[in-house]
């Protein structure tokens, strides 16, 4: 009998070690860096308190988009570029809202588009600055948060407050922004605009 509750007691002892019953803390939603000592990454801060840096830098690095043209092209790079155009449209017809626009002073083949709200997607801002770089983040993710958050600094400090309709074709972009190139359609993400 004395076996048997020895054999039990070693079973019970055992049962609660494999468990791995121990002390918890519960933390509450909100407060996890206080107890890991680690901040949740905020891109939406990270972009705002960088905006002003990034448009200046961009702004001083942009070449005329038709000497870009003219010369070397964009090809697989990400290029800071500024100009002028003419309007041909404002095009809401698809999620990702454009800018249909001519440069002046230039006759390739290409399409070129002004992102002009809705769904932003790339990441030419972020990849024509270097106020921050992939080292300057935790992970991927963060870098890539990064980068959709500039887009969305794009949208609320620059598109916005256009309020842009319909009525844009015809008139004339001045533009500074980050391009990219894919096929015959050349993409801008600006930093700055101005529609006359």
């Amino acid at each position: 009998m004395k076996r048997k509750l020895s054999l039990i007691a070693a079973l019970a002892l055992s049962a609660v070690c494999l468990t791995g019953c121990g002390i918890v803390t519960v933390v509450p939603i909100g407060e996890e860096a206080s107890f890991t000592g680690q901040q949740e990454f905020d891109s939406s801060a990270e972009s705002s308190g960088d905006w002003a840096a990034v448009a200046e830098e961009i702004t001083g690095a942009a070449t005329d988009l038709v000497e870009v043209l003219n010369g070397d092209g964009i090809g697989s790079n990400t290029v800071a570029v500024s100009g002028t155009a003419s309007i041909v449209e404002f095009n809401t017809e698809t999620p990702k809202y454009y800018l249909l626009i001519t440069p002046e002073g230039y006759s390739g083949s290409e399409e070129f588009r002004i992102h002009a709200g809705g769904v932003y997607s790339g990441t030419a801002i972020r990849d024509a600055q270097t106020v921050k770089n992939f080292e300057s983040f935790t992970n991927q993710t963060e870098w890539s948060q990064y980068a959709k958050a500039l887009n969305e600094q794009a949208d609320t400090q620059v598109v916005a407050p256009l309020a842009l309709d319909e009525s844009a074709a015809g008139k004339t972009v001045t533009f500074v922004g980050a391009a990219v190139q894919s096929g015959d359609t050349v993409t801008i993400t600006p930093v700055s605009m101005t529609i006359e």
